[in-house]
């Protein structure tokens, strides 16, 4: 394609030869002189075919410049949001990096969380098997509780008519207790909630006022000795309190006690 200037140098020779032409007709007169008379003459402005030349050059050349300045200023745009986009890239990647280790925290605490609930369901198993067992045990214990309770009372009511029948017998007994105490040296003393001192004297026949006593507990339905002074040996004591336990006579009692004493020697 041929370009403003070539064109315009093209119309510069054109006009010279033109020019040559035109001033050779006055001195020479040629065949091809005469033949170019006959040509039909035009009249064209080249003056103003290049001022309109030049014009439309500076036209030109400002659109180029101004295409190169707004093609620079896309350039420079573009890379300005190709800088953009890679720090915006930089930034989301940053934020993937960031997401992937909070992912990560909450995957790794999700898990704990999981085993948490596992041994906390674990405790609570076992915490509910512990309970029922607990729970047996203590419905054991309260029917076991219950059933003592039951013999408790029974024992008490049991104690209370010995108490009475002891009361009711000891009333009937006045008489020959105080014929015991004058001439035979017997006192019979509270000692304790549920004891009796029984005291002898008029045994020892180097001191008939030495006293030999044994201390009865009543608290429960069988008699009990709990002390005897002085000291009778045990198979001796403890075949009288079974005879008293089984046959509930405590006037025979008292009898063996005394001469368990005499027969002792102490």
């Amino acid at each position: 394609m041929m370009s403003l200037a070539s064109l315009k140098s093209g119309i510069e020779t054109l006009d010279i030869a033109t020019s040559s032409g035109s001033s050779g007709s006055t001195s020479l007169d040629s065949p091809m002189s005469t033949a170019s008379r006959n040509i039909p003459q035009f009249a064209f402005d080249f003056d103003k075919l290049r001022r309109n030349m030049d014009a439309f050059q500076a036209r030109f050349d400002a659109f180029i410049a101004e295409d190169r300045k707004r093609i620079l200023e896309d350039r420079n745009e573009f890379e300005k949001e190709i800088t953009e986009a890679k720090e915006q890239e930089q930034k989301m990647s940053n934020q993937i990096e960031h997401y992937k280790e909070k992912e990560a925290e909450l995957a790794h605490e999700s898990a704990r969380e999981r085993q948490e609930v596992q041994e906390t369901e674990s405790s609570i198993a076992d915490f509910t098997r512990k309970k029922q067992d607990l729970t047996i045990l203590r419905d054991a214990v309260v029917a076991q509780i219950l059933e003592t309770q039951s013999i408790l009372d029974k024992k008490r009511a049991e104690r209370s008519q010995d108490r009475a029948k002891f009361l009711a017998q000891s009333s009937l007994n006045a008489p020959e207790l105080a014929f015991w105490e004058k001439n035979l040296g017997l006192r019979i003393e509270g000692f304790d909630d549920d004891q009796l001192k029984i005291v002898f004297t008029l045994i020892s026949e180097s001191a008939w006022s030495r006293e030999y006593y044994v201390v009865m507990d009543l608290s429960d339905p069988d008699y009990e000795v709990l002390r005897c002074e002085p000291q009778l040996e045990k198979g001796v004591l403890d075949g009288m309190l079974t005879r008293l336990n089984e046959s509930r006579d405590f006037g025979r009692f008292l009898k063996d006690v005394r001469n368990a004493f005499k027969e002792s020697g102490l």
